[in-house]
């Protein structure tokens, strides 16, 4: 099966990157191939396909919308592309012409590529597949989260948006991005996809709340690949958190927490802040709270983050948002170690009641509690690592996430009906 893969970035910048880079191995290793179709960025990997590529929004050096720099040209350049991307829909049916694909699978594709990618596969007769990464159809702002505090205003109207700046603050930014969504309600654009892929039975239900066709929407996990995974079920005697660095991420809440928890062991941060403001503001905040006990190594990718991941004695995930189904807890639980996580949403579909413990999301009482517990059990540590390796391997594995997909993929094509999962 040929299957054009549509993502906003060809290179390693997130969660779903890293799930489209090992979905293509995976899939060529068995005959099948991913063709790549993004925007070119100078980062890309290199692709006999990126002739295809959408050009940038501003120069290419900053692939990053929020951090654009630029006059008039360049901010109307980037709205109009939020909204739809004639550029996106030609390239894309050219390269389906030229390619003859049997499924157009889409994860991130807003702002940057926008939906007219939809329109391009509908109108060659392609069927199109939308994983769903955040809530972006259901929420201006993508993270369900207003004031530090979840927010579902928006299934009343996407107009509730306007009131608070949802959008990076800007009433400008939050007016284009409620534009755009209820125009592509207008144009029906989303009911042209065949089938939308959930990774947690949250993410369906947001989906289902917000309007969208219950019979289109799949649950289906994601996956760890963990022939990358060797698990450990010791450690080196710290505790670890990994990704971005932003205020969502309850990174403050963590920092909080570890000072009132009164652990011994170090505490380990990896990971790039989402701007250099806020990392050093959290930096100030581990210094005034603990002195040098906290550590931020930076960004780490592949055999060097592994390392790092299995010599912890846990991880913690903190979010504050109502987290879909980040990578870091799959991974963790490959690696054998136990998660700390927020007690909603995905998180909670994730770690369940046996691979972790579950607090109550921006609690650091909670979440200081539940370190000072973990950090003084090691029959638990590692109980609970043997768990969470087990889990991944029952239901996270990349053969069980490929066999439904393919199903799924196969549904469409044939044309018959595939009742959703979940």
């Amino acid at each position: 099966m040929r299957i054009v893969g549509v993502n906003k970035y060809y290179y390693l910048e997130g969660g779903p990157e890293r799930y489209l880079l090992s979905l293509a191995e995976y899939l060529g290793q068995r005959g099948h191939e991913i063709i790549p179709f993004s925007v070119a960025y100078p980062k890309n990997l290199p692709s006999e396909y990126s002739r295809y590529f959408v050009s940038p929004a501003g120069s290419g050096e900053e692939a990053k919308l929020n951090k654009l720099k630029g006059g008039l040209a360049v901010k109307l350049r980037i709205a109009a592309r939020s909204i739809y991307s004639m550029e996106a829909r030609r390239r894309l049916e050219t390269l389906i012409d030229d390619t003859k694909p049997d499924i157009v699978y889409c994860l991130n594709i807003v702002n940057h590529i926008s939906p007219s990618v939809i329109d391009a596969a509908y109108g060659r007769n392609v069927p199109v597949v939308l994983r769903m990464s955040d809530y972006y159809l259901v929420c201006p702002n993508y993270l369900l989260l207003r004031d530090g505090r979840v927010c579902n205003d928006c299934e009343r109207g996407y107009y509730h948006a306007l009131h608070h700046k949802c959008v990076y603050g800007s009433m400008a930014a939050t007016l284009t991005r409620v534009v755009g969504m209820y125009l592509h309600k207008w144009m029906g654009i989303y009911k042209k996809v065949g089938a939308y892929v959930a990774p947690t039975r949250y993410m369906r239900e947001i989906l289902i709340r917000g309007g969208f066709e219950a019979e289109k929407i799949h649950y289906i996990p994601t996956f760890v690949n963990l022939s990358d995974w060797e698990p450990r079920f010791d450690n080196d005697g710290y505790i670890l958190f990994y990704g971005r660095l932003s205020p969502e991420k309850g990174v403050e809440v963590l920092l909080s927490a570890y000072a009132q928890a009164g652990v011994s062991e170090p505490l380990l941060i990896v990971g790039r802040g989402y701007s250099e403001d806020y990392l050093e503001r959290i930096k100030g905040l581990a210094s005034e709270l603990v002195g040098d006990r906290v550590q931020f190594l930076g960004q780490k990718f592949g055999n060097e983050l592994r390392e790092i991941v299995r010599g912890a004695k846990y991880v913690v995930v903190p979010s504050i948002i109502p987290d879909n189904a980040p990578n870091v807890v799959y991974e963790s639980f490959a690696a054998g170690k136990p998660v700390i996580a927020s007690n909603f949403a995905g998180l909670a579909e994730q770690v369940g009641q046996d691979a972790g413990v579950l607090v109550e999301p921006g609690s650091v009482e909670g979440l200081a509690e539940a370190m000072s517990s973990l950090s003084s059990d090691t029959a638990a540590v590692e109980r609970l690592g043997r768990a969470g390796r087990n889990k991944v391997e029952t239901e996270n594995s990349i053969e069980v996430h490929v066999d439904k997909l393919m199903r799924l993929f196969e549904s469409l094509t044939s044309g018959d009906v595939l009742s959703h999962s979940g």
